[in-house]
């Protein structure tokens, strides 16, 4: 059963196109106000730093699982020090953590 979830997730992040981040700027903006280098970053997105610089500038988009993972750190930057411009993002960006497997049960009928 969880296959097919995560093929419907898939299809609802392709439809969002997008839409659990921020302007490139506003990306840019949180990181430089929690005193976070790209490098620091990328390593714990487990991208390239040059990765990690063109998903902030907006040249290049990254792709599930480190979207959300990027997406859920830039929504507690947000929680931390606030938005600016459009903040529609941060709704999708808050709930872009997995629950954790161990935590889902099983039922009969899958």
């Amino acid at each position: 059963m969880s296959e097919i979830f995560a093929a419907v997730d898939a299809l609802l992040a392709k439809a969002r196109d997008g839409g659990d981040l921020p302007e490139p700027a506003e990306r840019e903006r949180l990181r430089k106000a929690a005193g976070l280098t790209q490098v620091e970053v990328a390593a714990a997105l487990d991208t390239r730093r040059e990765t990690f610089a063109k998903w902030e500038n907006g040249a290049a988009q990254p792709r599930a699982p480190k979207r959300g993972a990027y997406a859920f750190l830039l929504a507690g930057l947000a929680d931390i020090h606030g938005t600016r411009g459009a903040d529609g993002w941060l709704t999708l960006a808050r709930q872009a953590r997995p629950l954790d497997a161990s935590s889902t049960e099983t039922t009969e009928g899958e």
